[in-house]
């Protein structure tokens, strides 16, 4: 069983039809990359799976179980996570108070417990275990993202979706937030990643699908859509990609 199914899912914002019937499935302990321009329904299909936009039609299956038309919150204790693009990281608070946020959909812990959880996340994302103490608003873009990713993970999902993770980052910490996902998915986190940057998305995935419009386009294995002109073309970098 799929643990995630999305089943001829459309999605609109009022006349405009964002997400036109498209149905995949990400298996447990997979990576699968969504990929397409701008415009093409990927934050779109995120935020129908995490309860921010309600489907017009078909279905979001979770281990069999419906889930189309539920609130973010429900969404969040069955263990789907959503790491939204623009990081969202609270200001005025310290980067360790923004990652221990992440436990609130766990009932009642234990301060202690969920500090000694957000040590944990430290370890993994060393770069900014010596920012902890340091307010949001003075945290690197990268250093933002890295607390946004371990905010997700402090609600232990099952699922975490991940919203163009290296948006405005500079390639060597986009390198690291990679290596991140790479990890995450070590440790048996499934993930389904939006991203714009084709050639680093596919190199952690298991599979891809790429969205054109709203609709499903094409689908495949990363190496399989590296091959393809179209992707290539589009995403990679044309034939100077064919080389690398």
């Amino acid at each position: 069983m799929s643990l995630i199914a999305l089943e001829a899912l459309t999605v609109r914002y009022g006349e405009i039809e964002a997400v036109h019937g498209i149905s995949l499935a990400v298996e447990p302990g997979e990576v699968v990359t969504l990929l397409g321009a701008n415009g093409a329904g990927k934050s779109t299909t995120l935020r129908a799976i995490s309860g921010l936009a309600e489907p017009a039609s078909g279905d979001i299956l979770f281990e069999g179980r419906s889930i189309a038309g539920l609130g973010p919150e429900a969404i969040v204790k069955l263990g789907i996570a959503h790491v939204p693009e623009g990081r969202r990281v609270f200001p005025g608070l310290t980067a360790r108070e923004n990652i221990m946020l992440g436990a609130a959909n766990r009932g009642r812990m234990a301060r202690r417990a969920i500090a000694e959880e957000a040590d944990e996340m430290f370890e993994l994302f060393s770069d900014i275990k010596p920012f902890a103490d340091a307010l949001g608003w003075t945290l690197s873009g990268g250093q933002q993202q890295m607390v946004a990713v371990a905010r997700g993970l402090m609600a232990k999902p099952r699922l975490l979706l991940l919203d163009e993770p290296s948006l405005g980052l500079a390639p060597v910490i986009v390198q690291k937030v990679f290596s991140i996902i790479a990890e995450i998915r070590r440790r048996g986190t499934t993930v389904l990643l939006v991203e714009q940057n084709a050639r680093m998305a596919l190199s952690v995935a298991d599979r891809g699908y790429v969205l054109e419009t709203g609709r499903l386009a094409l689908s495949g294995k990363p190496e399989e859509l590296w091959r393809n002109d179209d992707v290539r073309d589009a995403y990679l970098g044309g034939k100077a990609a064919k080389a690398v």
